[in-house]
């Protein structure tokens, strides 16, 4: 199996490379994210994220914790019937 790599600079043209890749047959196309820009020297540019994106990566943290607790039977979860219950 080979691999090969394609970056499609105009995002109206991925539906037509799609198509004549999946036209030639054999082939499975598997979309991924575009890579983070880098700068002239090579290094990566991060971006400060905002007050609502913290907020959700620390949730999303803090849900993590908790199934990790529920796995490891440190914490019991309720059920999902009595969660649709409660609201």
């Amino acid at each position: 199996m080979a691999r090969l790599i394609i970056d499609i600079h105009d995002p109206k043209k991925e539906k037509e490379v799609a198509e004549i890749l999946l036209s030639v047959g054999g082939v499975v196309i598997e979309r991924a994210e575009a890579s983070p820009k880098k700068t002239a020297k090579g290094k990566t540019i991060k971006r400060k994220l905002t007050e609502r994106e913290r907020r959700f990566v620390a949730e999303l943290r803090q849900a993590i914790r908790e199934v990790n607790a529920s796995v490891a039977g440190k914490k019991k979860l309720r059920s999902a019937r009595a969660f649709l219950n409660e609201l």
